[in-house]
């Protein structure tokens, strides 16, 4: 094998790594979403970000009574981000909800948020 194939092969092999990683990610979120109480409302939101900048996913799920029984947020850059719960977020209402307190340093996890609960305040 000269150089140029070599490049290829493990460009190749990188790919299909990736490949696979994204998608054990991708079904990590989709089992931590299955998992989650379900109640009247269920919102997910992305927050839009460049490259090189953490990605957010956050899914709430709201009762009859617009209070989030159940939350999970996904954070990271890699595919070894892990779906964690907001503890804060439960059993707090919908109107009671503000994305800069609930977090203050993190303008990437606020929009995310917003995009969540914007279905539900329509």
């Amino acid at each position: 094998m000269n150089m140029t194939t070599s490049l290829i092969v493990i460009a190749l092999i990188a790919w299909c790594i990736q490949i696979i990683f994204s998608w054990l990610q991708i079904r990590r979120f989709n089992q931590a979403f299955l998992a989650m109480k379900k109640g009247a409302y269920l919102g997910v939101g992305r927050s839009q970000t460049k490259r090189f900048r953490p990605r957010v996913l956050i899914a709430i799920s709201l009762d009859k009574h617009q209070i989030v029984i159940d939350s999970v947020l996904m954070k990271g850059i890699t595919v070894f981000a892990l779906p964690k719960p907001i503890a804060q977020l439960h059993g707090l209402s919908i109107a009671d909800i503000i994305p800069a307190n609930i977090f203050p340093n993190d303008p990437v996890s606020q929009s995310a948020l917003t995009v969540a609960l914007t279905t539900n305040k329509k």
